[in-house]
């Protein structure tokens, strides 16, 4: 799947922060990872086709802390999000499972949607399915904004390392 990784200004605060005043600076962190991974999930969720709105619904971030660091996770238990972030080799879908798409994204009336839906599984079967990354998309689309959340937490960091207010 996508990941972030980012390099920012005031990593040094950090790192004498978790020396120094590790309480303090994980719990920024963690704050501070909870906002990011939040924004990065509404982004995604509005990146994510919605035929019946399940996938999207699906999506959930978390973030918390480990002796390591503190992570940040955005994702879904829903296999139909893996295979819109990374598309599908051909293969035969199980009609059934095309049917809602098929009603809601094409219109088709439920007395033909059954044989709409064999058609499209037809031709999933010979060209596999597109890559629409809505994960990757989130993870662009924030990229800035996560990285000036870090920039911050590591000034918050650094003032209370110098005894000023955080």
């Amino acid at each position: 799947m996508s990941s972030q990784h980012l390099s920012l200004s005031g990593l040094d605060a950090l790192v004498r922060g978790l020396a120094q005043a590790s309480e303090f600076t994980h719990r920024e962190l963690l704050g501070t990872m909870t906002q990011a991974t939040l924004l990065v999930e509404r982004e995604a969720k509005e990146n994510t086709p919605k035929a019946t709105g399940m996938t999207a619904a699906s999506i959930a971030s978390d973030a918390f802390s480990t002796p390591v660091g503190v992570i940040g996770t955005v994702g879904s238990s829903q296999p139909t999000l893996t295979f819109l972030e990374l598309g599908t080799r051909p293969h035969m879908p199980p009609v059934e499972a095309l049917e809602p798409w098929v009603r809601a994204v094409l219109g088709v009336e439920p007395k033909r949607a059954r044989s709409v839906a064999y058609l499209v599984a037809r031709k999933i079967a010979r060209k596999g399915t597109k890559a629409q990354r809505p994960l990757d998309k989130a993870i662009a689309a924030t990229e800035g904004q996560v990285l000036r959340m870090f920039e911050d937490a590591a000034g918050r960091v650094a003032a209370h390392l110098a005894g000023g207010a955080a």
